[in-house]
């Protein structure tokens, strides 16, 4: 492969590593293929990423570090710019070995060991590294029939495997922020270290660790497990542009237990309720200002996700109702009103702005909203989830919208989250 700024090879000691660490770069746009061996490498491949697997994890040490070195060479002769040294998430394998095997190559001034995976309880805080809130050598890793781990510091065990000095960036350096890091790198690096591993307990560690020890070098060997290559693409600026999604709109006008649960729970995944108060406008005619209508316009206009809800508290359902029976309206009536107000305020937003579609609750709600679209049908799609479809409906302007139409007393807690994912995908 040219050298080029996306040019990364990816070293891995097993084939699920390579994997699991190549998908990392794969998911944010990057051409990554895994090689089960370094005899494909060369200086004309094509991918951005290149992950090799040695399959040197159960092998003697030197045995490990010949392979891990001869893989380095073949990366420096095709041209690779960066260079990642997969680790198990475990510290399991030659771990130290295959990192100075690199390190003797005098590619790079020194090398950042991050092993930790917080994603599935793998962290490192004060340099002991803990599998599930377990210190490493007293798990199951301990008793590995191939490769077990009997050390629980981290900067100990790369001492061990390696015979070099090793310094650790803890959590007092992180907790000081990326200027309290910095001083810790520089402070190692003066005393010689040329491996310097880190603490690393959440994943937002990763990158203002990786962004500090950037800021010192051009020539880092990044040692880590999938966590630290994560952030890789974002360090560097290789990830693609994400592609802009458009939220999607959620009318929730059933008064359901269900559909609460529903709500709160499309609330947790970040969308904003609205409510809307219907006791002070049974008399208001469509046509005339509300102030909920342009509540919803300047929230959504600023990029928020919105649920505009009716009866979300019961204490709202009784005002609204002893608000009807004093201007003699039965229940049915009030329950009509509310679906008209619902009914123009989303047929008025659908029009005026660009969403991903709209998600609608309860039956009443969503023919309220359809007439006041001056929709006459919907083509049925597929299914967001079991009788919970999603479809296509054009408005009596010619605008077409993906909806979601859902029962209020139906579907499972996420419901409402699972569709409004659905919507922003299919857009």
């Amino acid at each position: 492969m040219k050298a080029t700024s996306k040019g990364m090879i990816v070293i891995a000691d097993d084939l699920t590593g390579a994997n699991d660490t190549g998908v990392q770069f794969a998911r944010q746009g990057m051409h990554t293929e895994v090689l089960l061996n370094d005899a494909a490498l060369n200086a004309t491949a094509t991918a951005d990423i290149i992950v090799v697997d040695t399959n040197s994890r159960a092998v003697p040490a030197p045995e490990a570090y010949a392979r891990v070195q001869q893989a380095a060479q073949k990366a420096a002769a095709a041209g690779f710019g960066q260079y990642y040294k997969k680790l198990d998430s475990t510290l399991r394998g030659n771990v130290g070995m295959e990192i100075k095997a690199i390190l003797d190559l005098n590619l790079h001034d020194f090398a950042l060991v991050m092993p930790a995976f917080p994603k599935n309880g793998r962290i490192t805080v004060g340099g002991n590294y803990l599998l599930n809130g377990a210190p490493l050598s007293t798990t199951e890793i301990a008793r590995d029939p191939k490769t077990p781990v009997y050390e629980t510091m981290l900067p100990e065990l790369l001492r061990k495997q390696t015979g070099l000095k090793v310094g650790h960036i803890d959590f007092a350096d992180i907790s000081q922020g990326q200027e309290g890091i910095v001083q810790a790198l520089r402070r190692h690096l003066n005393d010689g270290c040329r491996i310097i591993s880190s603490d690393a307990w959440q994943d937002e560690h990763f990158l203002i660790v990786a962004q500090a020890a950037a800021s010192l070098s051009e020539k880092i060997l990044w040692s880590g497990s999938a966590g630290l290559a994560e952030v890789l693409p974002q360090l560097f600026h290789w990830a693609a542009e994400p592609e802009t999604r458009q939220p999607a709109f959620v009318i929730a006008g059933s008064v359901s237990s269900v559909t609460r649960g529903q709500v709160e729970q499309l609330v947790a995944s970040g969308y904003e309720m609205i409510e809307l108060k219907v006791a002070g406008y049974l008399s208001w005619q469509a046509g005339q200002p509300h102030p909920t209508l342009q509540q919803v316009q300047q929230a959504l206009s600023a990029g928020r996700r919105i649920v505009l809800v009716s009866g979300y508290k019961a204490d709202t359902v009784q005002q609204t109702q002893t608000a009807g029976e004093k201007l003699g309206m039965s229940q049915v009536a009030v329950g009509e009103k509310v679906a008209q107000i619902l009914g123009w305020i989303g047929a008025e937003i659908l029009r005026a702005q660009d969403i991903s579609g709209v998600v609608l609750t309860g039956g009443d709600t969503a023919v309220a909203v359809c007439n006041a679209l001056g929709v006459t049908g919907i083509r049925v799609l597929e299914e967001v989830t079991p009788a919970i479809p999603l479809g296509a409906m054009t408005t009596r302007e010619g605008k077409q919208l993906l909806v979601v139409t859902k029962a209020g007393a139906f579907g499972a807690p996420d419901a409402l989250v699972k569709a409004v994912k659905k919507l922003e995908q299919r857009r």
